[in-house]
């Protein structure tokens, strides 16, 4: 049995979905400035499918227009309800989304652990002379976690900022799943989880991704079919039981 109330509201905060709430707390919190009319959503029952805040009608408070002498010259339409673009305000504001954007995310997994490396390699002279061998060694050790930490971080906040919750994180040891939160995470801009589309870099980055993913599939497979291909011929066949033969004779030596 469903226990949500009917009249159960849901809501988005920096990514993260929260709720139910009643429609009164919901205002509370809009007219407080926990909610953004633009970035964060809105969904209760009834509804197809989740709508950006500010489209949810008595949500938040409109301001009374001034009359002005313009305004008094139009009496038929003396107020116009706004348009909303959500795809066009989400993707236009790709800055005001929390959490480590696509370029910083690509720095951390791909140049920085390079970079790190060339510098330890660079300093580890400098510092084996300052610090000596025992130190150095366990400077060494930590430094090899550096790279591991800084991916780690910056693979937690690219969720938040594609509007996903941080424990999708997770999902990036679990086989095949990996894949989807992976190319998220290469390709698609801030706010995805909401807007569904993809810039110019996103397409270009996608081709890149699935073009990489499948040379390494079509590389797995050259490599098992030469293995299994070269355990079918004779000559490696008796090699093999060449080599088996020899170690039982080592074997049955006292």
């Amino acid at each position: 049995m469903n226990d949500v109330p009917q009249d159960a509201w849901f809501y988005t905060r920096e990514g993260e979905r929260l709720g139910p709430v009643t429609f009164t707390d919901l205002r509370i919190k809009a007219s407080e400035g926990g909610i953004n009319p633009r970035l964060d959503m809105a969904w209760s029952q009834g509804m197809a499918e989740w709508k950006p805040a500010g489209e949810i009608d008595g949500l938040f408070e409109r301001a009374t227009p001034i009359e002005t002498p313009e305004s008094l010259a139009h009496p038929t339409d003396p107020y116009e309800t706004p348009e909303y673009d959500p795809v066009s305000e989400l993707m236009g504001n790709q800055g005001e989304w929390p959490g480590a954007r696509r370029r910083s995310y690509l720095f951390a997994i791909l140049i920085f652990p390079i970079l790190w490396n060339i510098v330890i390699a660079m300093c580890s002279g400098l510092m084996q002379q300052q610090f000596g061998g025992e130190l150095m060694a366990v400077i060494t050790v930590g430094a090899m976690f550096v790279p591991f930490i800084v991916v780690i971080y910056f693979g937690i906040q690219r969720f938040a900022n594609l509007g996903m919750s941080r424990w999708w994180f997770l999902a990036n040891f679990v086989p095949i799943l990996n894949l989807w939160t992976g190319y998220r995470c290469f390709a698609c801009p801030s706010g995805y989880a909401f807007h569904k589309k993809l810039d110019g870099i996103g397409i270009l980055l996608a081709i890149v991704y699935w073009l990489i993913f499948t040379l390494i599939v079509l590389t797995v497979a050259a490599v098992i079919a030469a293995i299994f291909g070269g355990l079918g011929s004779p000559e490696l066949q008796q090699k093999i039981q060449d080599l088996i033969k020899n170690a039982g004779q080592e074997t049955a030596k006292p």
